[in-house]
C-alpha cells in the first residue's frame, strides 16, 4: 500500500499548531460570543478504499451555540472577518460556497496553510469553526498532550469533549491557569490535505 506524502506532523505534534490556529482566527473575530463546545474527532485515511492504520486524520471542531448561530454577527460578520484576515496572512481559499436553505443561507469558506492544516468555517444550522490536520502518522495516545481550549470554553468542562484522549481524567490541574486565549499565536504559514478519508490524489 502506497503511503500519503510526507507530512510536517505526527498526529501528536499536530494539536498545538491546530488549537493555535483556532485560538488565532478568535483574534480576528470582534464582539466574539464565545464557542459553546470544542471536539477532538478521528478520522480515517484510506488509499484504494482501504483504510491504512498508521494514519489519521484530526479534526477539532469549536462550536457556537444554537442561539448564536442564528445571528448575522456569527453568519454573515464572521464569513467576511476571516476571509480577509485568512487571506492577508497569505492562505489560499480553496472552496467559498453559499447556499439558500428556506429561510436562511448557509455558506463554507474552506482555507489551507503550507503545512497541511485545513481551516473551514462552516456557516450551518450550527456554525462552527473546523480544524484538520490531513493524514498524519498515528501517535500512541499517551502521548497526544493537553491543549486548554480557546474560545472562553472552561477547560475539562462538559463541554470540552477530549475526555477518550484522556481515560485516567483531563489534566486540568495543568490546565486551570492557562488563559483561554492564550495559545492565540499562529504557528508558522499554514496546505491542506484533499478531503478526508482518502489521499487518493497527493500520491
Amino acid at each position: 500500500m502506497n503511503h500519503p506524502p510526507e507530512s510536517e506532523y505526527t498526529q501528536a505534534e499536530a494539536y498545538a499548531p491546530m488549537e493555535a490556529a483556532a485560538a488565532d482566527a478568535v483574534l480576528a473575530l470582534p464582539d466574539f460570543p464565545g464557542f459553546e463546545r470544542r471536539i477532538w474527532a478521528e478520522l480515517p485515511c484510506s488509499h484504494n478504499g482501504i483504510d491504512d492504520s498508521d494514519y489519521t486524520s484530526i479534526e477539532i471542531d469549536y462550536e457556537f451555540s444554537l442561539e448564536n448561530s442564528g445571528s448575522d454577527l456569527v453568519r454573515e460578520a464572521y464569513t467576511d472577518a476571516l476571509r480577509d484576515y485568512w487571506t492577508s496572512l497569505g492562505y489560499e481559499i480553496t472552496d467559498e460556497y453559499e447556499t439558500e436553505r428556506g429561510d436562511r443561507v448557509d455558506r463554507g469558506l474552506v482555507v489551507q496553510r503550507e503545512d497541511g492544516i485545513v481551516l473551514w468555517y462552516r456557516v450551518v444550522g450550527i456554525v462552527s469553526l473546523t480544524i484538520q490536520s490531513g493524514c498524519v502518522p498515528v501517535s500512541d495516545h499517551g502521548e497526544i498532550e493537553y491543549i486548554p481550549p480557546t474560545g472562553g470554553i472552561e477547560p475539562g468542562s462538559e463541554n470540552d469533549l477530549v475526555e477518550e484522549y484522556f481515560p485516567d481524567g483531563i489534566p486540568t490541574d495543568q490546565a486551570a491557569a492557562i488563559d483561554p486565549f492564550a495559545n492565540a499565536q499562529a504557528v508558522g504559514a499554514l496546505v491542506p490535505f484533499e478531503a478526508p478519508g482518502s489521499y487518493e490524489d497527493l500520491l
